[in-house]
């Protein structure tokens, strides 16, 4: 186990990373390239750090929400090719230009507002096109791309490099939504090289999409939490040996034995029904970890598991180590990871009926990222 000065903490595992990307490449032929979504700083495994580890692995492209977060990576030296995923503001702007940012445009305004900051500043800036085919979020309608794709091959200071759209239920049992989406968005790309206009980099695939649609790898695939080792959804496929990156850890600080009776934490929700030790770990919601798992969850210690009893506090868990204690003061906890005697975030995502993402995502800045091969 690794230590740090702190109890709690999470270990990333970077040879799983790699090994889940290298499955990933390997799934979709080695054809398409990968633009790895590391927004919401790497789902909560560092934006960095993965960003680092993804370009050096050979992934070709990543992809943020924010522009602080194209930011962050370009200060960190990152030189490789950032998506925004999201809108910029006009305040943004002029840090997508000056960070070689390459943003989603799904209208005529927004190019036109990059364009006078990239003109104001004599450069060249790469765009791509977000057709909206059914998710209903951001994005041109498939009606608009040909007019808007031309829009932008025509402007003097923006390069089309790419069209896309996204997903809304690639991850579903039903497929008959994805097709449809697949359809339009083909259809609009057929009307726009028609029109003689240079599509560029083609490009839909988000985890869902790579696992069961691979007439929609088109030129590029973005998978997001299929690489850091957990699936989209529980009604697709499961033949990639994909492993969780993030591994969070914390450490037994006080072990008490309790009279039958006794209760624990806030709102005395949990009593016990025998003589029984009671273990506290140093970890809450204060760093990420759900209160829903108050009295449901479960921690591994030297292998074995032991129930979450009583509230989560914002920086403590207690669990029931039961009547004889065969663990140790300052012994390991593993909270959620690859171990397999521990939960997973897709076990802590169903207790409290959400999503790994959520899960891993909710792992705050003051636990301290340990990053191992």
């Amino acid at each position: 186990m690794i230590h740090t000065m702190r109890a709690t903490r999470a270990i990333v595992h970077l040879r799983n990373l790699r090994r889940n990307i290298g499955l990933i490449r390997e799934y979709t032929g080695g054809q398409p390239m990968i633009c790895l979504a590391v927004k919401a700083d790497a789902y909560g495994h560092g934006i960095v750090e993965i960003g680092r580890e993804a370009a050096a692995t050979g992934v070709e492209y990543l992809a943020v929400a924010t522009v602080d977060e194209a930011v962050e990576l370009r200060n960190a030296g990152l030189t490789i090719p950032v998506l925004l995923y999201s809108l910029p503001t006009p305040e943004e702007i002029p840090d997508v230009v000056a960070h070689d940012v390459i943003p989603m445009i799904s209208d005529r305004e927004l190019a036109g507002l990059i364009e006078v900051e990239a003109m104001r500043r004599g450069q060249m800036i790469t765009v791509h096109l977000k057709i909206d085919t059914g998710m209903g979020r951001i994005g041109c309608t498939p009606e608009e791309a040909p007019a808007l794709a031309a829009d932008l091959a025509a402007r003097s200071n923006l390069t089309l490099g790419g069209i896309s759209t996204h997903f809304a239920t690639s991850d579903s049992a039903d497929q008959t939504p994805t097709r449809q989406q697949i359809q339009r968005f083909d259809a609009a790309l057929e009307s726009i090289r028609r029109s003689g206009i240079d599509s560029g980099i083609v490009h839909a695939g988000n985890s869902g999409g790579v696992l069961a649609y691979p007439e929609a790898w088109y030129d590029m695939i973005r998978p997001g939490i299929l690489a850091y080792g957990y699936f989209p959804s529980n009604e697709q496929s499961r033949e990639l040996d994909i492993r969780p990156v993030m591994d969070l850890q914390s450490r037994l600080v006080f072990i008490k034995e309790v009279e039958a009776g006794t209760t624990i934490s806030y709102g005395s929700t949990w009593r016990a029904t025998q003589r029984t030790y009671i273990g506290t770990i140093p970890v809450g919601y204060g760093d990420g970890y759900s209160r829903l798992l108050s009295n449901r969850g479960r921690v591994a210690i030297r292998g074995a598991s032991y129930p979450i009893v009583g509230r989560v506090c914002m920086d403590h868990i207690m669990v029931d180590l039961g009547p004889t204690c065969s663990v140790e003061r300052f012994d390991d906890v593993v909270l959620f990871g690859p171990d397999p005697g521990a939960p997973d975030a897709e076990e802590l995502s169903r207790i409290c009926h959400t999503i790994p993402y959520e899960i891993t995502c909710a792992v705050s800045k003051r636990v301290p990222r340990l990053y191992v091969d």
